[in-house]
């Protein structure tokens, strides 16, 4: 009886998390000039004209890049943290661990305008570059909390029998460890990648007309515009996150037997 009720309430919470979604589709293929539902009829005008629009192509390019570099880099930082902290007993646990994660602690709001006082000082332009570095921090926390995760899990004569079988610790570390842990790298790195890519507060504060992001130009169109072409925009977005995240599971998808 549990269990029935489980599957009635798991339904019932899908229909909620769908239905919105569903009115979005059917609000951006409406052919009229501004938003409304019910729609007056269905037309893909929307979405050939939101492939046309330059500023959104832009954006949509500059936050795949913002994303994609965003969460390599994480990664490269988050996985030697993950080995330090998995093997550096309660000190580095208790010190570092806490380091890498500290930027949970800070609204993104803040941490936006903080960023934007700091490049400031440094006298550095906003760019993608700065964009990226902002990104990264935000990143890195994900990352290494999914892999150190997994990492804990791992028996730790999986490595010493590579050791002992001549391995060099980086041999060791792409033969043994890294295809352990791919499952929760991958799932990190994808998590990384959609906080990415559809954060507002922290790149409202460090975009430009030249390194805009597709959620702040999303910001921006509905303020100035009350067209269907934003529904469109907000499908593309989610078919995009939800394509990467059947691909990052499936590519992380890992065999133990």
């Amino acid at each position: 009886m549990s269990l029935r009720y489980l599957s009635i309430y798991s339904a019932v919470l899908g229909i909620v998390f769908v239905f919105p979604l569903l009115i979005v589709v059917a609000v951006s293929l409406d052919p009229g000039d501004y938003i409304r539902f019910p729609v007056s009829g269905y037309s893909p005008r929307w979405y050939i004209e939101m492939w046309s629009n330059q500023t959104i192509l832009l954006a949509l390019k500059n936050s795949l890049i913002v994303g994609v570099t965003s969460s390599l880099i994480g990664a490269l930082v988050a996985v030697p943290a993950a080995l330090v902290i998995a093997r550096g007993g309660r000190f580095l646990e208790g010190v570092v661990y806490p380091f890498f994660l500290s930027s949970f602690t800070i609204p993104w709001l803040v941490y936006g305008l903080a960023l934007l006082f700091f490049w400031g000082a440094a006298g550095l332009d906003l760019s993608l570059t700065t964009l990226i570095v902002g990104h990264t921090v935000i990143a890195i926390p994900y990352i290494l909390r999914v892999t150190l995760a997994v990492l804990r899990g791992m028996p730790p004569n999986l490595v010493r029998a590579a050791r002992i079988c001549g391995a060099s610790p980086l041999q060791a570390f792409f033969s043994v460890t890294l295809p352990y842990i791919r499952s929760g790298l991958v799932a990190g790195v994808s998590f990384a990648f959609v906080v990415s890519f559809t954060n507002i507060p922290v790149s409202l504060f460090i975009t430009t007309a030249d390194n805009i992001t597709l959620p702040i130009a999303i910001f921006n169109y509905m303020v100035n515009n009350f067209e269907p072409m934003v529904a469109a925009i907000s499908v593309v977005q989610v078919a995009m996150i939800g394509i990467i995240l059947l691909t990052a599971r499936k590519v992380g998808r890992v065999e133990r037997s």
